[in-house]
């Protein structure tokens, strides 16, 4: 069934560039160029609440119920105390903006570089500890995800390789030419060992993580680079985002389209650069400094 708006959200005065849903399936954080966090509702689109001011565009955002993280522009990684509505910490280590925060098994944090690397880290409530700092390529590193056991962790490149660590040591086990043009996003399948990355050239590419990640599949999927990829929670559909200003849903089990997310349904003016998903509701977010949630009509 097609996904309508059912709400938009129109506080910021900046590009949106980051998303994180909560877990009490109402509310969410988004990341802007206008250095701000804000809280949101769906049952109540018009008052956001400021959560921090970065000083700096938010480029990512990893909530837990004691803590947010912020990735800036400018390779900045705020450590917030949510309940104290205060930073507690603030590091430099990145000489570029952090793309993408995924945590890891154990209490830790990876952080995806614009200088090529990634860096490992420590977090607490109160205090985040640099434990490694790993040169993978002279590009950006631009998305991350960890598989469904937490053994893996993939890594996008914009020298066009996806790199799988394995999460206890961050040894490179594998690693895939993916995108020529470069590597954008990647996120595994919830049921099935497959890799799927994105990248410049609006390809989607399906990874056998069984097989030594041969390619399974090649989907010219969106005319512009794809900056986001992510699977619903129920795991039967992915949803795209591009700069190519549309989002498209993504049958999950056959990887067909089942619907193009454009102006004329109701969506992005500009680049599309963000997603997540709220239970059954996806959020977009885009240069159009707008966040829109989308869900199917009640049958």
């Amino acid at each position: 069934m097609p996904f309508v708006p059912i709400a938009r959200f129109t506080g910021h005065q900046g590009p949106v560039y980051a998303l994180d849903a909560g877990d009490d399936g109402h509310t969410f954080l988004s990341g802007s160029g206008d250095h701000r966090v804000v809280r949101w509702d769906l049952r109540r689109p018009d008052q956001g609440v400021l959560l921090a001011d970065a000083g700096q565009a938010a480029f990512s955002l990893f909530r837990s119920p004691d803590r947010l993280l912020i990735g800036d522009e400018h390779g900045g990684l705020h450590l917030i105390d949510p309940e104290q509505d205060r930073e507690v910490q603030l590091e430099h280590v990145h000489r570029k903006g952090i793309f993408a925060l995924a945590p890891l098994p154990g209490g830790r944090l990876a952080c995806a570089g614009g200088d090529g690397t990634l860096s490992l880290w420590a977090v607490s409530p109160s205090t985040l500890a640099l434990q490694r700092r790993i040169p993978l390529c002279a590009e950006k590193l631009r998305g991350l995800s960890v598989s469904p056991d937490g053994a893996w962790l993939a890594v996008a490149g914009g020298d066009g390789a996806v790199r799988v660590l394995d999460t206890a040591d961050l040894n490179e086990r594998h690693t895939l030419q993916a995108h020529p043009e470069g590597a954008t996003c990647v996120a595994w399948h919830p049921h099935k060992p497959v890799l799927i990355s994105g990248g410049k050239d609006g390809h989607l590419r399906l990874w056998h993580s069984d097989r030594g990640f041969a390619l399974l599949l090649d989907l010219p999927a969106h005319s512009g680079p794809i900056y986001a990829l992510a699977g619903d929670p129920a795991g039967t559909q992915f949803a795209t985002a591009s700069r190519d200003k549309t989002a498209k849903r993504w049958a999950a089990d056959t990887f067909d389209v089942l619907q193009r997310l454009d102006r004329t349904a109701g969506g992005h003016t500009h680049s599309v650069n963000a997603l997540a998903w709220l239970g059954d509701v996806l959020l977009t977010a885009g240069d159009d400094k707008r966040v829109i949630a989308w869900q199917a009509p009640p049958a």
